[in-house]
């Protein structure tokens, strides 16, 4: 397998975690995309989209980071990561579709403010910033609740952990604090623990 990434996305944080988690054979392509390298025909013949990451397991291309975080966790299920009962699918598929439709954007509305300003060179824009931190303190706040009493967000461990911790590595940057989510401070602590999660970050 080749996995197309850029060392700093969240999206990829994800998918390099996985990969890591599960032990799975993969070389990693990164895709420079201050140079437009993601938007040359090539890489667009794999993914449409023109996005990181892309998953190119011997000619099958697979994007949207959710989509390849279960589809790694499938091709290993002794691991548990992705539930086949009803009900644990649908939970994980709660969290994923969440992720990608609620808490994602919220996420990066504050790092287009922060992380990224440096890298593309431009000012925070403070009105865009405030609002995309109310937006991801409300989403903390849904987390908080679902995680009383839970050690993850579907009881055990499951890929919705990885897809949903990896738009907070990057919190301190972003300005995030957790102190007034105890629940989800722990649930962060419990992730950022495992070597699989530390491995996907970039060094910074």
């Amino acid at each position: 397998m080749k996995l197309y990434q850029h060392p700093f996305s969240s999206a990829c944080f994800k998918v390099l975690a996985l990969v890591n988690e599960l032990g799975l054979p993969c070389e990693l392509v990164t895709v420079e995309m201050q140079n437009g390298a993601h938007k040359a025909p090539e890489y667009l013949a794999m993914n449409p989209n023109g996005k990181v990451p892309t998953l190119d397991d011997d000619g099958l291309y697979i994007w949207e980071s959710n989509a390849i975080a279960c589809y790694l966790a499938a091709k290993k299920p002794e691991a548990g990561l992705l539930p086949t009962d009803a009900r644990g699918m649908a939970q994980v598929q709660q969290w994923l579709q969440w992720q990608a439709t609620t808490f994602g954007p919220s996420a990066t509305e504050v790092m287009m403010e922060t992380f990224y300003t440096k890298m593309f060179g431009r000012e925070k824009d403070e009105a865009k910033y405030a609002a995309g931190l109310e937006k991801v303190k409300r989403d903390l706040g849904v987390m908080e609740k679902a995680l009383a009493g839970k050690e993850y967000l579907c009881g055990a461990l499951t890929v919705a952990d990885f897809c949903r911790s990896s738009s907070l590595l990057l919190r301190t940057v972003m300005g995030v604090d957790l102190e007034a989510f105890p629940n989800v401070k722990a649930w962060m602590g419990r992730m950022e623990a495992r070597e699989s999660v530390r491995k996907s970050l970039p060094p910074l």
